[in-house]
This record gives structure tokens, sequence and C-alpha cells, in this order.
């Protein structure tokens, strides 16, 4: 089963958890009954005391997170297409939802950022035997049974596809075996993600669909500012990691694994050249967000960027920086065609602001046959 994005991507974030219950007996999430005992203890709603209690509610909320968002998106459009809920209507229940989401991963993210393992190892996880009825309709079904398995390990193309609930699919497919034994570095993965999750759902947020939808208008510019800082804590975030991984020495059921260790379960093999590809990403990524770079979007330019307002003046490079932290009036509508940005935005390409290399990577990638592989590396290295 290949989901889309953001469901496998908040599937994969609760690959980190930990339980309210007394230090003395760890929460056991190696299988279905032990998952659902656990959880059935965070959901009493006890303040999280130690690191395993607060990796427990992590996973807990956030596969709890899951199934709602699916229960939502299975029942709930069969609700509003029956009941022939007006378009209006429609928009406010998914920005509940929305609200809701950015609400508990905050919370999560809270958790997570609380977790100080050193050295040490922590719960075990085998995502694979997490059972769960994830459309809240009373049965479990095999693509049910299996959202949390993880692909094996090797270079596999990067797709989506709809839901399976073929066996043989899975035998083939994914390791049904995996188990993970929590480390620091899995901690700070999952916690960039939750950062960069948070973030794009806020970005969204500022927003509101225009009347005549013909557009987008910013109604809350402060949660602009507020994206651009998660999603920046979120590149800090898996730069630290980054690190965090090379500097592990042992090989005990890991997460994601550095050039010298064999026993991960990581989807994707990385070596020496990977690792400093992704601190090469991470550096060019937080310049260009920080307003270190510059994007290339002149008028009369080309490449992907050509299609895009802010046509800046020829010298000149977007600041994305300042799209962010200096964001236009609310009220400002973004039509989906010929919009401009504020040329405040815009700014002059030298030494010291110079033109970003993402763009340029990005359309090479694009015109190969390693595109898809690529964006497979940044979808797992986050």
């Amino acid at each position: 089963m290949r989901l889309s994005p953001v469901l496998r991507l908040a599937g994969v974030l609760a690959l980190a958890g930990a339980l309210t219950v007394p230090a003395a007996r760890a929460a056991d999430f190696t299988t279905t009954d032990g998952y659902h005992a656990a959880c059935r203890e965070v959901a009493k709603g006890a303040v999280p005391k130690d690191d395993e209690a607060r990796i427990a509610a992590v996973i807990c909320r956030d596969t709890a997170l899951v199934r709602q968002i699916v229960t939502w998106g299975t029942q709930g459009f069969e609700r509003v297409h029956k009941d022939r809920t007006s378009n209006d209507a429609i928009l406010v229940e998914v920005t509940k939802e929305i609200d809701y989401v950015i609400a508990e991963l905050g919370a999560t993210r809270k958790l997570l950022a609380q977790v100080k393992l050193g050295k040490r190892k922590s719960l075990r996880l085998a995502p694979a035997q997490w059972e769960l009825d994830l459309d809240s309709d009373g049965q479990v079904k095999l693509w049910e049974k299996y959202l949390f398995a993880l692909p094996k390990r090797g270079h596999q193309a990067f797709r989506v596809s709809g839901p399976s609930n073929d066996q043989e699919y899975y035998d083939r497919e994914y390791n049904l075996g995996a188990v993970i034994r929590v480390d620091q570095s899995d901690i700070l993965w999952s916690l960039s993600y939750h950062h960069f999750i948070e973030g794009l759902l806020s970005n969204v947020r500022a927003f509101d669909l225009a009347k005549d939808h013909n557009g987008v208008i910013l109604a809350r510019p402060a949660l602009l500012k507020a994206a651009h800082q998660l999603i920046g804590n979120g590149f800090l975030v898996s730069g630290k990691m980054r690190q965090e991984v090379l500097a592990e020495t042992d090989d005990d059921e890991e997460w994601i694994g550095n050039p010298k260790q064999a026993n991960t379960v990581f989807p994707l093999p990385l070596d020496a050249a990977d690792f400093a590809s992704w601190d090469m990403m991470i550096k060019e990524m937080s310049a260009l967000w920080q307003g270190r770079t510059l994007l290339p979007a002149t008028q009369g330019g080309s490449g992907m960027l050509a299609a895009m307002a802010p046509l800046c003046p020829e010298g000149t490079g977007l600041n994305v920086a300042k799209v962010y932290l200096q964001p236009p009036a609310a009220g400002t509508l973004y039509a989906f065609r010929r919009t401009k940005l504020p040329t405040s935005h815009c700014q002059r390409i030298d030494k010291t602001h110079p033109v970003s290399p993402l763009p340029q990577m990005a359309e090479q990638a694009g015109k190969s046959n390693t595109g898809m592989g690529f964006l497979r590396y940044l979808y797992w290295t986050n």
C-alpha cells in the first residue's frame, strides 16, 4: 500500500513515543495488545513524568491523530455528500480539522522536545504490529493492519498509490518484521517532521479561500511568521539529527543508521556521500529560508519559477524570509493568475546575497531519471 504523502508522513511521525505509567514498567509497542495497553494509559491524561512516558504519549497521540484524519476523510466525506452540504459549510469543517491537527502536532512536538535520551536506548517499536481500525467502521482491514509498516530497505522508486488489501503485496514490498529501539536521533527525526508539518499547515491556515474561488486571501499574517519559525526550526533539528546519527557507535535495532551501522530498517540506504548531500541540502535550505540566498525570479526568466509571481527586477531575487516575515496587509488577495508579490520582497543579488543553487538542482533532478529517487531521498530524510 502506498498512501498520500500527508497520511504517510502522519503515520511515520509515530516512530517516537513514551508512556504515562510508572517507570518500572515500560510500554510495549511490539504487539497490538501492548500498543493498546500503553495507549489506554496515555488516554487517562496523566502528565508524562519521564522520557519513556513522553515517547509513548507521542506514539499514541500521533496514531490517534492519523485515525482522526482517516475517519474524517472517509465518513466525513460520505456524510457531506449524502447531506449535500454546502461548500461554505464544508470549508468550515475542513478548517476545523486542520486547526485540530495543528494543535495536536504542537502538543506532541513539545513532548518530543523534552526527551533527552543521551546515549541510551528507549522503547522497542514494531510498527507493522499496530493493528488499528483507522476508519472507525468496526473492523481492521488489511490496509489498516499494515498502515504503519515500513517499506523494505532498498532503492525502490518513489510512488503513491491507493490502499491495498493484498497480503502478497505487503509480504513482497514491506519489512513486516521491522523492530526499532528508539534513540535520541529517532526523537530528532520525528521532531523535525512535527516542525515541518505544523509549519506547513500553519502556512495554509494563514489564508482564506476567496468567495469567487479565484484565489486566496491573506487573513492571518501572523501565521506566516509562525510557519517561518516552525519550518526554520525543522531544518535546524534535521541538522542536529544528522550529526547525532553519524556520532552513533552501537548497532542495535536502528531506525536511521549511519554508513557503519548495518542493523537498520530505514527504507533508504545511506552512504557517506548521502550524508554529505544531506548536510549540503540542509545548509542551502536554511540559507534560502533565512534570506541569506535568493530565489531567481526575475522578469522574463525561465525555469520552474518563471510562471510564479513575484517577477523581480533584473539583478534581484526573491528573499523568502521577507515573504514570511514582512507579509502584505491582511485582506490581500492572491489571485490564482497574474498575482505579484510586493517588490519589497525582492533584493539585490550580490556577494552577501547570492542566488540559491536549489532551483537549478531541482530542475536537473527533474529532467533525469534520478528525479523520483531524489524525491524519495528528501522524503525519508526530511
